[in-house]
């Protein structure tokens, strides 16, 4: 089964909103990381986004962007990150989509960034700043070749005939909806005027639809319903982890305290399972 075909199946599967959950590889630390990671896949998430870290992640709000540069400095690195999901790919049948900015995948070469995530195992790429109308590089051309999804990402101010456009070459069973203008992280206020776009944009593309910025607790996943396939969430996600990280390096509490309050990986799982509506 190649990554389209496992994206598609899992989206399949049953009617229920999905769940990506999305981390920074190789925060705080790449063994920090590894446990996130599977935490997330054993408490109730149906995809997983994965990030390779990099300098300028300029989508991204501030939780984010630490939490790439805490990794850069602890010496993550693009092949480094990759063979960590190829691991993870040996713990789950889960979809598990590579996101990267641009920059990381120019430098190693795109043929040879795309075999490489394709022999992980790896399903997707999403590349938030990757130039729609640009395919001179072939990106698309190679992620469909090797079995990959590019997945589209559709802005708020993309009109629905321009996403149509966009999305019609892909191979990707679903499009990545920014549910508002900005940055990663702050609280996105789901109004009716913003889920109705949602589901113009699954009429209109023929996609499942996951939506994401700012999808941070139960609440806005059950509103996504009707409307969207998948609830995106990420800032959330990370703040958790680091919340739990600095507990630790203050060794607080020292005893007694519950796992989720000093263990990044045990935090995660929490939330994750609230997300998901396992708790």
């Amino acid at each position: 089964m190649n990554g389209v075909e496992r994206i598609q199946a899992a989206f399949a599967r049953d009617a229920k909103i999905k769940l990506m959950t999305h981390a920074v590889v190789g925060y705080p630390d790449m063994t920090s990381s590894s446990r996130i990671l599977r935490a997330m896949a054993d408490s109730g998430a149906d995809f997983i986004e994965a990030q390779l870290p990099f300098s300028d992640p300029i989508a991204d709000g501030p939780s984010i962007v630490e939490a790439n540069h805490v990794a850069l400095r602890s010496g993550s690195r693009t092949l480094a990150c990759i063979e960590t999901l190829a691991r993870l790919r040996a713990e789950t049948d889960l979809p598990i989509l590579v996101m990267s900015y641009v920059n990381p995948l120019l430098a190693h070469g795109i043929e040879a960034i795309v075999r490489r995530i394709a022999e992980a195992g790896l399903d997707g790429l999403i590349v938030p700043d990757w130039p729609d109308d640009e395919p001179e590089l072939g990106l698309g051309e190679k992620c469909g070749a090797a079995g990959l999804a590019l997945v589209p990402l559709i802005a708020p101010s993309t009109s629905l005939d321009r996403a149509h456009a966009l999305t019609a070459a892909s191979k990707s069973p679903f499009v990545y909806a920014v549910t508002r203008l900005g940055v990663t992280g702050r609280r996105t206020q789901l109004e009716e005027s913003a889920l109705e776009r949602l589901s113009k944009l699954r009429a209109r593309t023929g996609k499942y639809v996951a939506a994401g910025f700012g999808i941070r607790e139960r609440s806005q996943v059950e509103a996504l319903a009707g409307h969207a396939d998948c609830a995106i969430v990420g800032s959330a996600l990370v703040d958790a982890a680091r919340a739990a990280h600095h507990a630790g390096l203050r060794d607080l509490p020292k005893a007694g305290g519950a796992a989720e309050e000093t263990d990044p990986a045990a935090a995660v799982a929490r939330l994750v399972r609230s997300l998901a509506g396992r708790e």
